[in-house]
């Protein structure tokens, strides 16, 4: 039965696996009305496949809230990425206050699958 250290030797050999870095330039402001929270970031350079976004629910606790691609950079924003965060628009906590402020982290995934790492928090309160 192979170690540990042989999988390991043998799996950094055959993929050249680097997860990409993890986004920049996130923001998270209200949005235009229905308790929306708008949340926007700087495309990856690279081979990204799509992007996580994750909404806080307590501190150390993350729900992932959407998938995006990179295809959808400027649909909000020109040259960012983005997704609007409203009660209306993704399943809700029951008893959750929707005017309460959210924040949230973005992470791209390459093309082989790995996930990078989180972006910075942003924090953003609805309007």
């Amino acid at each position: 039965m192979p170690t540990f250290e042989r999988l390991t030797t043998f799996l950094s050999k055959r993929c050249r696996c680097v997860p990409p870095p993890a986004p920049t330039g996130l923001a998270a402001a209200g949005g235009g009305g229905s308790s929306e929270v708008m949340v926007t970031w700087d495309p990856v350079a690279g081979s990204v496949q799509s992007y996580r976004v994750y909404r806080r629910k307590v501190a150390g606790s993350w729900w992932l809230l959407a998938v995006v691609t990179p295809d959808a950079v400027g649909l909000l924003v020109p040259g960012k990425l983005g997704i609007v965060d409203a009660p209306d628009y993704w399943p809700w906590p029951s008893g959750a206050d929707a005017s309460a402020e959210r924040c949230y982290a973005v992470s791209a995934i390459a093309s082989d699958g790995l996930e990078g790492p989180l972006s910075v928090v942003a924090c953003g309160t609805p309007t």
